[in-house]
């Protein structure tokens, strides 16, 4: 596993064309300030050949994987102003190195790499890093989510001035919801023919986190948050083993949503095979922010 295959190190190193000067090959790409390199494409088929035999080292994946990461990286510098910070790669490699449970495969990447330095940081640690980051960032930033964490204070309030939650969800349009939960499933009833309808771990794993501590009529102190949703808790009754509560549930902006929602970048995709390849795609949300042939953004495609 540790060795390199024989091919792929040979297009990595010998089919690599020059930019920059005049008369030299254009990237595959850039959108915005950033590029797609020749060598990007090259060292992920690389770096994924250390995965064996049935990895996907095809070019297109390798530049869809570059791609994306070219365009999240733009949108963390500019729109997002949350640039990775270098100890950010520090930290990632240091994880990876740690938790690995491959390191003969770690190992065979790294020595591709020689090392963990920039082109490793590039090609293998920055897609996890501005996947990651954009998540971060437009789950908690207070200006991408105003609207749902304004009214999650409002509603905050209406509970401390003891309105009824159907009486909160009615008047500020969010949704109301009653649910029943069980500790453990009950095998005195026939299993429900809806998978829906079925007991689930996750029920007793609410209980335990949410629903536990309070006694009926008691709300939750902090309400439950994820990225696309905030939720408030209010527990009605126990029976047993069976808790009812109510909810209100209030939509955030997901990072999906975000990237359709901010101005679009100016992106060229200067080979055909690959231009002609992305072009129809739709629904790779990660693309979205890309304006690809737009106004200003118009590829001057190989070939065409």
């Amino acid at each position: 596993m540790g060795n390199l295959p024989l091919a792929v190190i040979l297009f990595a190193v010998l089919a690599l064309p020059a930019y920059g000067g005049e008369g030299a090959a254009l990237p595959p790409a850039s959108v915005g300030g950033g590029v797609v390199a020749e060598q990007d494409i090259a060292d992920w088929q690389a770096a994924q050949g250390c995965y064996g035999e049935d990895a996907i080292t095809s070019r297109k994946a390798g530049f869809m994987r570059m791609y994306e990461a070219a365009i999240l990286e733009e949108v963390l510098n500019g729109q997002a102003k949350r640039p990775v910070k270098t100890e950010e790669y520090d930290a990632e490699v240091a994880r990876i190195d740690r938790e690995t449970r491959a390191p003969d495969i770690l190992a065979c990447i790294k020595k591709y790499f020689g090392g963990d330095g920039p082109r490793y940081r590039r090609v293998f640690i920055r897609p996890i890093l501005v996947q990651r980051d954009i998540r971060e960032f437009v789950r908690s930033s207070p200006e991408v989510q105003a609207r749902a964490y304004g009214l999650r204070d409002g509603i905050a309030k209406d509970i401390a001035g003891k309105k009824t939650f159907k009486e909160i969800g009615s008047a500020r349009g969010v949704t109301y919801s009653t649910f029943t939960y069980a500790v453990e499933e009950d095998t005195s009833v026939p299993v429900a023919l809806e998978p829906w309808k079925r007991w689930s771990p996750f029920e007793a794993a609410f209980i335990n986190e949410h629903l536990r501590e309070l006694r009926p009529g008691g709300v939750k102190t902090k309400p439950i948050e994820d990225d696309a949703n905030i939720k408030f808790v209010r527990l009605i009754s126990v029976a047993g083993k069976k808790y009812t509560f109510e909810t209100l549930s209030l939509p955030k902006i997901t990072t999906e949503e975000y990237l359709k929602l901010i101005p679009r970048l100016s992106a060229r995709i200067n080979d055909r095979e690959l231009h002609d390849w992305v072009a129809p795609i739709k629904g790779n949300p990660l693309l979205a922010p890309a304006d690809l042939d737009g106004p200003g953004g118009a590829a001057k495609v190989i070939g065409k």
